[in-house]
């Protein structure tokens, strides 16, 4: 009742060819809370109107009842009125929503009074469905409701738009037929999507999912809310949901992940990506450190430039991506390097691994003059104690990295070849 309160319907009444005394009676009656009533009063009904009525009464005339129509739409209540002479038969009645056979004046306000509230009614239910359409076809989300069986009874513009389709087109369709899936793709299709719908009927609550689709060739990333909806009883009658496109937002998330843990020249992992791998998956594991250092490295930025130097670093990062294709390869900074293989692993493989990264760069650093002044150098640690402290064990292969650089560089150097380790 608090919308009557607060908005006023604009309720225009004709009255035709009804007796001077009845029009008299109903155009003095008050209106109802939340009506304004503005009647006109017709002898027979006019050539056209400015405005479409409310509500016609209308004598039931031979004919009358098919012209009235003509100037309602589908908001628009007909009422006949059967004076005393009964005109108006069973064929001319049934074209009327309403039927007032011969009222005493003394029942008008009744008649009236019940009708003001029918005005009002469609009047709420037009307002309340205004309402809902611009705000479900205002939002950028994709939007729709579903009877139990699968069918679209409703979506807005949005989704319309994503698809290719007309708000109409899509109204009485299934979910295969409104994202145009190929046939070998419908029938899983529909199976996903028809699971999920039903999951959202057995348990009663909203859930919220992830799903992707295709649109214009291009994977889409959608975050979806499927809720169901209840008739009066509390029944479950068919499902409503609301899909955002998170694609971008995805995208952004990567992104910044990436910043996070990427070198940005070398597209490599960072320090910080590596303590964060070491803490999540190193468990009980064997390790292996190599530690890998350009030697005269700052010759050629002093010879060429940094954006050689650039070139160089990025060149190192995709032969070691080469050479340990199942380790962890990281820029630590500068022109230091580090791979750590997890996994048990003979320290006479770990140097035979060492030695062929050493060739491709020596076979990479060959292929152009600004960097054949480069080599690489080599530290390599082993630990098969679950509790050794990775900083440790790199220590141990920074140390080793030193020997090799002081041996004469372009070599591999292993912690345990060094004091009598093992």
């Amino acid at each position: 009742m608090y919308l009557r309160s607060i908005v006023t319907c604009n309720a225009r009444i004709w009255l035709v060819g009804l007796p001077k005394d009845m029009a008299a009676a109903l155009t003095a009656m008050p209106p109802a809370q939340g009506l304004e009533l503005e009647f006109s009063v017709y002898e027979d009904l006019p050539e056209k109107a400015e405005h479409t009525p409310s509500c016609i009464i209308s004598s039931l005339a031979p004919g009358r009842a098919d012209k009235a129509r003509a100037f309602c739409d589908e908001d628009t209540l007909l009422v006949g009125w059967r004076g005393k002479t009964a005109e108006g038969d069973a064929a001319e009645i049934s074209k009327v929503d309403d039927f007032w056979d011969a009222p005493e004046k003394d029942l008008l306000p009744y008649y009236f009074g019940w009708l003001q509230e029918r005005i009002w009614r469609r009047y709420e239910a037009w307002l309340v469905h205004n309402w809902w359409q611009t705000t479900i076809n205002m939002v950028p989300d994709l939007a729709w409701y579903k009877n139990l069986g699968g069918l679209h009874l409703e979506v807005n513009n949005a989704l319309a738009r994503t698809v290719g389709k007309t708000v109409e087109a899509c109204r009485g369709q299934r979910h295969g037929v409104i994202w145009g899936l190929k046939p070998e793709e419908y029938e899983e299709g529909e199976r996903v999507c028809l699971e999920s719908d039903m999951k959202v009927v057995k348990t009663g609550k909203l859930m919220v999912g992830a799903e992707q689709v295709l649109e214009n060739g291009e994977m889409r990333d959608l975050k979806t809310y499927k809720t169901p909806v209840f008739d009066k009883e509390g029944n479950i009658i068919g499902t409503a949901g609301v899909a955002q496109d998170v694609t971008l937002l995805n995208r952004y998330h990567k992104k910044i992940l990436d910043m996070a843990h990427k070198d940005d020249l070398t597209g490599l992992s960072n320090r910080r990506f590596f303590y964060e791998y070491v803490s999540e998956y190193r468990k009980n594991q064997a390790v292996c450190i190599f530690s890998i250092d350009l030697d005269h490295f700052k010759s050629v930025n002093d010879t060429y430039g940094h954006k050689a130097g650039d070139e160089a670093l990025k060149a190192v990062g995709e032969v070691l991506k080469a050479s340990f294709p199942t380790g962890v390869v990281c820029r630590f900074g500068g022109d230091e390097f580090l791979v750590m293989l997890l996994g048990s692993l003979s320290e006479e493989a770990a140097k035979n691994m060492a030695e062929v990264c050493l060739d491709r760069l020596r076979e990479r650093f060959h292929e152009q003059e600004q960097f054949r002044k480069l080599s690489g150098s080599i530290g390599i640690a082993v630990s098969h104690d679950i509790h050794y402290p990775i900083d440790e064990l790199i220590k141990e292969s920074d140390s080793a990295l030193y020997a090799a650089k002081k041996a004469g560089r372009d070599c591999v150097c292993a912690a345990w070849e060094m004091d009598g380790k093992k």
